[in-house]
């Protein structure tokens, strides 16, 4: 009985801390990709995720069998944000085969909710302070700070960056 109960609170606890799913936005040629993520710049501020093993990195993961990398990209930043985001133009391709996209913030997106598992916290990280924070890759932070500067990834939103 004390099992039942124990199966019980956790599919409950499960159900609070799930993120909703939503259908992925992206509408166009698909690449796949092992991994790919999110760079969403909005008001100066760029959204950033604080890994559970430690450091800064736009939020994304891991593609599924047969998804998108453009999907997997909106799937893992809206779990890893509670945010949903449009995919658009493939910014980089990273060593380890992440592609990150430039993604504009859906307009029905709401404000910044992780799933409580995914990341230690999402935020919203002012430009001014990129280079006073730790990056989660060696070489990331330069490969941001150029896509940045290039201004490929203007404000991508005139949602509220809170």
């Amino acid at each position: 009985m004390k099992y039942l109960h124990a199966l019980l609170f956790c599919l409950l606890l499960s159900s609070c801390t799930a993120t909703p799913q939503l259908g992925c936005p992206y509408e166009g040629e698909p690449d796949f990709a092992f991994a790919a993520g999110c760079l969403a710049v909005a008001h100066g501020k760029v959204l950033v995720v604080d890994s559970r093993t430690g450091g800064l990195t736009p939020p994304g993961g891991k593609s599924r069998e047969g998804e998108s990398a453009q999907c997997a990209a909106h799937r893992e930043t809206l779990e890893e944000t509670g945010l949903s985001l449009i995919p658009g133009k493939l910014l980089t391709v990273f060593d380890t085969g992440f592609h990150l996209y430039a993604c504009a913030i859906h307009p029905d997106s709401g404000q910044i909710a992780p799933a409580v598992m995914e990341v230690r916290r999402s935020f919203w990280l002012d430009l001014a302070s990129f280079d006073s924070v730790q990056w989660r890759y060696p070489g990331q932070q330069n490969i941001l700070r150029d896509i940045l500067m290039s201004n490929v990834s203007a404000d991508t939103s005139d949602t509220q960056a809170d």
